[in-house]
């Protein structure tokens, strides 16, 4: 055990409707079909090649040529072209930074963690009874996608695997390295914030925080730019980039946007994204969504989609608050979530967590580590966030799945994970499934000795 200081920074994430503003992508294009001579078609055509995705029968390539779409579709083996879309894929923060107090903690004796008190989200899916079990996803690799990771933060140090942690962002698509020089594209290092927070709620040191699987060892794999946003193209790669890596056996994605399914080029990019997260399925990964924070009844709106929480075989996760209530925020339904997860939403406890430090009037929030990276937040070693959104309910679920499969060796597909966390589940609303609560919500103590 070892003391330690540590600053909190307050976050009230905004969660108004994300409901996509999506905007083309300037020169980058998805293709459907990948003949073996199509470097040299997308040249005549008058692109270049960027990436080819023969596991699912897409590519993508970039021209500043506007008849380039015209041009390459109808050529041998080309199914289709379309271009790619830039989307905002996470909603953006205030923040208010304060001081907090001395403590210690370690990653097997996680409720000696300074804000351990504060934590009622790993207290309500019981996690302690996980880990007084011994419980702690041991052996298990989740691959995060996302904004990157600071593996400096105190309580990720040691937990990420540098070695295949990668940036997929595309040349030429982040601001941070075209306005503010940072090198977004070339390094997996967070300089948002929202990867190392969804990092820390799945695995840790038990410094700050406590973490649900602090066994687990993460892979970083930037899918966002700083700015929260990035194409398709990206997010696509992504999911394929975790899925060939042989000992990912998680895929964990907090990100998401809703769709009107009219919008230009929808179809062939929910395609694509479908096939991506169903390749992935097929190669034993299971695939965790953030089901989104439009506060939308996904069984009804059928008009629209949110992505990548029903793209295919994906398991996607609704948020819960404080009360055990579908957070108001939270999109929710039958054929877009599989289970829920505290996200946080208000209104607060009250009375007030005992032994919390963080104010009263923000302790229905959930805690997560700050990048010192980050350019939203003067953020060092040793500090943390508190918000709410589905982004921080996925991981949970994630770190569930991981405590589950840490048990079998990492023997376990993904329909076995999600039907152990289906059956091992606290049962909300409705007894057995039903349209509000889906499945239940998520228990690490079951999940541990399903």
């Amino acid at each position: 055990m070892r003391k330690a200081t540590f600053c909190i920074v307050l976050t009230a994430l905004v969660i108004s409707s994300s409901l996509a503003t999506a905007q083309e992508a300037a020169n980058t294009y998805i293709i459907k079909g990948t003949p073996s001579d199509l470097a040299a078609t997308v040249e005549a055509a008058g692109g270049s090649l960027l990436r080819v995705h023969s596991q699912i029968g897409y590519a993508t390539a970039i021209s500043d040529d506007p008849d380039f779409a015209a041009n390459l579709n109808g050529a041998s083996g080309v199914a289709a072209v379309e271009q790619d879309l830039m989307v905002q894929w996470t909603p953006e923060v205030d923040a208010l930074a304060v001081d907090a107090g001395t403590g210690q903690g370690g990653a097997y004796d996680p409720t000696s963690a300074f804000f351990y008190p504060c934590q009622w989200n790993l207290q309500q899916i019981d996690a302690e009874g996980a880990w007084n079990e011994g419980v702690f996803g041991d052996g298990i690799k989740v691959a995060v996608l996302d904004t990157g990771i600071d593996p400096t933060h105190q309580d990720l140090a040691g937990k990420v695997d540098i070695a295949n942690s990668t940036s997929m962002l595309s040349p030429g698509s982040s601001l941070c390295n075209s306005i503010l020089g940072l090198p977004d594209e070339e390094t997996f290092q967070d300089f948002r914030f929202h990867g190392t927070w969804v990092a820390s709620t799945i695995t840790g040191n038990g410094l700050g925080m406590a973490a649900v699987a602090p066994g687990v060892e993460i892979v970083a794999v930037k899918v966002l730019s700083c700015t929260g946003s990035c194409s398709f193209a990206d997010v696509i790669a992504g999911i394929l980039y975790a899925a060939d890596l042989p000992d990912v056996d998680i895929i964990n994605m907090s990100l998401g946007a809703y769709f009107p399914k009219s919008s230009l080029g929808g179809g062939q990019l929910l395609g694509a994204m479908t096939k991506a997260v169903n390749y992935a399925n097929s190669q034993g990964k299971l695939v965790v969504t953030a089901s989104g924070n439009d506060g939308a009844n996904l069984d009804k709106d059928k008009n629209f989609v949110s992505l990548p929480a029903q793209a295919g075989t994906s398991m996607s996760v609704y948020a819960t608050n404080y009360f055990e209530d579908v957070a108001g925020y939270s999109n929710f339904g039958r054929s877009g979530t599989w289970v829920g997860a505290p996200g946080g939403d208000g209104p607060d406890p009250n009375p007030p967590l005992p032994g919390c430090v963080i104010n009263p009037a923000s302790q229905g929030f959930v805690l997560g580590a700050c990048p010192t990276t980050s350019i939203f937040y003067g953020c060092g070693p040793n500090s943390y966030l508190i918000g709410t959104g589905t982004s921080f309910a996925a991981p949970l679920a994630a770190g569930v799945a991981a405590l589950m499969d840490g048990n079998y060796g990492g023997s376990l597909n993904p329909g076995q994970l999600q039907t152990g966390i289906k059956k091992t589940a606290d049962d909300l609303g409705k007894k057995g499934s039903d349209a509000l609560y889906s499945h239940g919500r998520v228990n690490a103590s079951n999940a541990a000795q399903h």
